[in-house]
């Protein structure tokens, strides 16, 4: 078959001018809201060695991973699927000096083959923060509150927090066949109660089974905690579990966060990879732009055995969301198209904050507002001796004006020496 060489890969893209813009609007957004709760950003590399690639994925993930053997060692290499573990192995290794807890963030992308008919991309981007070395419930609240504050800076318009918790639905599942563990899930994910009762009716201990049977039912608001306890009875794993989610939801609805939060305990999103409390938030698309979790397990993999919990942000999803909104981030190229000026003028504009673009040559001024439409350029201003004209390209409107009172009347104090 002839290379079309226009095609990309299946499940990946291209951000142009406008979807880039709002793609470095939310990571600035992000960065800051962490950076003000005292977050500390790292970079990790985007490949791994294959055998450190898999550290905490499950089956399924590992299938899902591009790989490719490396010229001179010929050891396998993998495009990371995931960047926690690789936050988990600094905490462990490099960082393992700092005082403890570390509150660390991240933004990059992750490689995953694309699932026939899922409509899935290859590359993903995500902004993501840990907090490493505090096994309590303060933690978790960190992380959702900190999500919540970034969420409202980059994507204002409303959220939903689902609350699940790994160790609670891991408890409830302790004993039942290994084999029927991926049947179980599927039942558990669409709620499917009769499902669950089918499978479960000739294999399972009755108590155990209805137990789990319950999980189906146990979503929605605060008195899913309160009939969650009644399932409880002397276990202790299944009681610290509820107690540990309650001191969470209690918490997040101190903050104010109560009507946003829907309790789901029979999410069994990442079951295996979490250890406690998992958390995902929606906006008004129904899919979750951001999910995470504790995951207390992942770090003694690379050494200290240190408790850790985090959040990513799904950025793609993020971007669709702004693109929906009445009044996304407005890209454009420049705040003026400057004519007829030297570069000199320019840099006077720029340095009183303003973005300039200048022609390489000549350009008349039809030229310049069709330039100016298309590149999203609100303002030209052409030099003239003894001052310049402003052409407002929306509405088409031409005057005559000195640089200083062009600058001083749309944008502030004008820049010295114009």
């Amino acid at each position: 078959m002839k290379l079309n060489p226009t095609a990309i890969p299946q499940g990946t893209r291209t951000y142009l001018f406008e979807e880039a813009a709002h793609k470095r609007f939310l990571e600035q957004a992000i960065h800051s809201t962490l950076r003000a709760r005292g977050f500390q950003e790292i970079v990790t590399p985007p490949i791994e060695y294959y055998d450190s690639a898999v550290i905490g994925l499950t089956e399924s993930e590992r299938n899902r991973i591009i790989r490719f053997t490396e010229g001179d060692s010929g050891r396998l290499v993998a495009l990371r699927a995931d960047i926690t573990p690789q936050i988990a192995r600094s905490a462990a290794t490099h960082l393992s000096g700092r005082p403890l807890p570390l509150r660390l963030s991240y933004t990059g992308s992750v490689f995953r083959t694309a699932r026939t008919g899922r409509n899935e991309q290859y590359v993903l981007h995500q902004y993501g923060m840990e907090v490493v070395g505090h096994a309590g419930p303060e933690a978790d609240i960190e992380v959702i509150l900190a999500a919540a504050s970034a969420l409202d800076a980059a994507l204002p318009g409303g959220f939903a927090i689902s609350l699940g918790h790994a160790g609670f639905v891991a408890s409830l599942l302790d004993g039942l066949e290994p084999r029927l563990m991926p049947a179980v899930r599927r039942a558990l994910e669409k709620k499917d109660k009769a499902a669950l009762s089918l499978l479960l009716d000739s294999e399972t201990d009755k108590d155990a089974a209805e137990k789990v049977i319950a999980l189906t039912s146990l979503y929605g608001g605060e008195k899913v905690l309160r009939e969650a306890a009644k399932l409880c009875g002397n276990n202790g794993a299944q009681k610290a579990a509820l107690d540990n989610l309650t001191a969470v939801y209690d918490a997040l609805k101190k903050a104010g966060l109560g009507e946003n939060i829907t309790i789901d305990l029979g999410d069994m999103r990442g079951f295996g990879y979490y250890t406690g409390t998992t958390m995902e938030i929606f906006t008004g698309s129904g899919l979750p732009i951001g999910s995470g979790g504790r995951y207390d397990n992942l770090v003694k993999r690379f050494g200290p055995d240190i408790p850790a919990v985090g959040f990513a942000f799904d950025l793609d999803r993020m971007i669709d969301g702004l693109r929906r909104q009445s009044s996304p981030p407005a890209w454009m190229a420049s705040d003026i198209l400057l004519l007829d000026a030297e570069e000199d003028v320019a840099q006077k504009i720029r340095n009183a904050g303003l973005l300039v673009t200048r022609p390489f040559g000549k350009m008349d001024d039809d030229t310049a507002v069709s330039y100016a439409k298309k590149m999203n350029i609100p303002n030209i201003l052409r030099k003239l001796n003894g001052g310049c004209e402003h052409t407002d390209v929306e509405s088409g409107k031409r005057k005559k004006c000195g640089f200083n009172d062009f600058i001083n009347e749309l944008f502030g104090k004008p820049p010295k020496g114009i």
